[in-house]
């Protein structure tokens, strides 16, 4: 008996549009892109290897389901539908029947098999992770497969979105597929095929795969546009080129974007959209960060929104919540009971509260210890150093010294944080595709440890909670979506009461576009997919896209 979830019985082309089309979009054109490998270009379209070409993810190899970075929603692709069991310890996918490999092959369950099967004994082909996260067999059954796994683990779903298909036929014949560079004509289900003849050094065209099973609102096989044109560039060369109309998508950061829009205004854009969440550690094993009212006041101290003013370009500002907009609705409740927001005096009179003093210099004290502390930034990262100063200022104005040290990255920066040698710091962590990935990274407490112990990366902050222990083992065992909100709900309101750190900014998501060529993108207004030109998120976007 399985538990059905999440399936639907629909082609992704119709899950992907966004627009209802008055007639059919039109076809053709070359897409000129940038790969964010830079310089010389490896003929690498191994998808097992480190060093391959990031068109090969997505483009020619593609996965079970579509992980939706956007809104963190899983999506059928080479599988129609899949289903737990009822023990939570099997998950069976239904492989969609009908797809090809470019060369004409059909795609089994026995591909799907086999190409799981290649990291149970080679960690290294494990991209998906899926054996580290306690996977133990593979089967196939007909046109289903399933995954048997040791524990219970829902949130592994999203890693079958990072385990690319390859045929059978050729990969076991392979030696070692980890570094093996022979297929310079590879065969995979995307929607696009390598044209082998276009390949130097600098560019490669991709052009459109014509079996590919993904119909459009025409009726024909996907993509609308015809291929491809891969073009190497530098971080130097990057903004001239896109002024100059050289590329139609780039993903690289440009210090004056107004510029390039305003080099042709009706047609470029941009939209950096939140990537990973930038904050203020406080050493919660530390006094005074060991109080609950002094980290809030600190919190108060500080304006996120004049923080990001002053970087340029400016990310986007967090709130004490620590989610992005997309996923908001989650820290409705956190935000009503414990939101905290720009309020010196108020700062000032909690501090006060918790009996500090101003003493001769301005500063806070109490017990002889001032409220003067090390405020630790990666050396020559000039964004964060400015961040940094803008913080130290608005604590000064609260009566508290902070000192910008700058420190090298990794070391000695990185193993401060990890082992509770810092009292504050700036930092990061990677916010994952739901918010449930970056809080079981930062609070969970397998991951923590005392002060002198290494703490697993990202969870540097000393704080632990048995609340949010309890919902992040809930939101595990749980398959709904709807009721994972529940849990991860409860751990976002418990950080907002207790704000062991303070959230700062959202780094950005680099990506610029022109509607100059093509229509369809993504933006602000139309998040359909996330704009990463890394594996299978950026192919909704090349499958939606077409000709102006």
């Amino acid at each position: 008996m399985k538990k059905k979830l999440l399936v639907a019985m629909v082609l992704l082309s119709l899950f992907v549009a966004t627009t209802v089309f008055a007639q059919a979009p039109a076809r053709g054109g070359i897409l000129k892109m940038t790969p964010s490998k830079q310089g010389v270009l490896q003929k690498n379209f191994n998808p097992f290897s480190p060093a391959v070409l990031e068109s090969a993810l997505g483009c020619i190899y593609e996965t079970l389901i579509y992980f939706n970075n956007a809104n963190g929603t899983a999506n059928p692709w080479i599988a129609e539908s899949w289903s737990w069991s009822n023990d939570l310890k099997e998950i069976t996918f239904v492989i969609r029947q009908g797809i090809k490999f470019n060369d004409g092959t059909p795609l089994t369950a026995d591909d799907v098999v086999f190409s799981a099967m290649l990291g149970k004994t080679n960690k290294a082909l494990d991209m998906s992770g899926l054996w580290s996260e306690g996977l133990q067999d593979v089967t196939a059954s007909g046109n289903e497969v399933t995954f048997k796994f040791a524990t219970v683990n829902v949130t592994t779903l999203e890693k079958f979105g990072n385990l690319y298909i390859v045929p059978k036929a050729i990969w076991s014949k392979v030696q070692d597929p980890l570094t093996w560079t022979g297929n310079t004509n590879p065969v995979g289900s995307g929607p696009f095929m390598l044209d082998p003849a276009s390949f130097n050094e600098q560019s490669y065209k991709l052009v459109r795969n014509p079996n590919y099973w993904q119909k459009g609102a025409d009726g024909k096989p996907l993509p609308y546009i015809d291929g491809i044109q891969y073009v190497s560039t530098t971080n130097e060369q990057i903004a001239f080129k896109l002024m100059n109309g050289e590329y139609d998508w780039a993903a690289y950061s440009l210090p004056n974007v107004d510029a390039y829009v305003a080099a042709d205004p009706a047609n470029n854009k941009y939209w950096f959209p939140e990537g990973n969440l930038v904050f203020l550690y406080m050493n919660n094993l530390r006094p005074p960060f060991d109080n609950v009212n002094v980290r809030k006041a600190f919190a108060m101290a500080i304006s996120q929104k004049d923080i990001t003013r002053k970087m340029s370009p400016s990310p986007v500002p967090a709130d004490m919540s620590a989610v992005k907009k997309s996923f908001s609705s989650i820290a409705e409740e956190g935000k009503a009971k414990y939101n905290i927001t720009y309020d010196k005096a108020k700062a000032r009179k909690l501090l006060e509260s918790e009996g500090y003093k101003l003493n001769a210099k301005g500063i806070y004290e109490k017990d002889g210890k001032a409220l003067s502390f090390k405020l630790y930034v990666p050396t020559d990262w000039t964004d964060w150093i400015g961040a940094a100063e803008t913080i130290a200022s608005m604590l000064k104005d609260i009566g508290v010294e902070a000192i910008i040290t700058q420190s090298a990255w990794p070391v000695p920066f990185q193993t401060s944080l990890e082992t509770g040698d810092y009292d504050m710091a700036v930092s990061f962590i990677t916010t994952g595709t739901t918010p449930y990935y970056q809080f079981n990274r930062w609070l969970y407490s397998a991951n923590y440890a005392g002060l002198g112990e290494k703490a697993k990366v990202f969870s540097n902050m000393r704080y632990k909670n048995a609340d949010i222990d309890k919902n992040l083992e809930a939101y595990r065992s749980e398959p709904n979506p709807e009721k994972q909100k529940v849990y991860i709900s409860a751990v976002v309101t418990q950080f907002m009461k207790d704000t062991p750190c303070v959230p700062l900014f959202f780094n950005p998501t680099w990506f610029e576009y022109t509607t100059r060529n093509f229509v369809g993108w993504p933006s602000a207004d139309n998040p359909y997919a996330w704009p990463s030109v890394i594996g299978m998120q950026k192919v909704p976007i090349l499958l939606n896209i077409h000709k102006k």
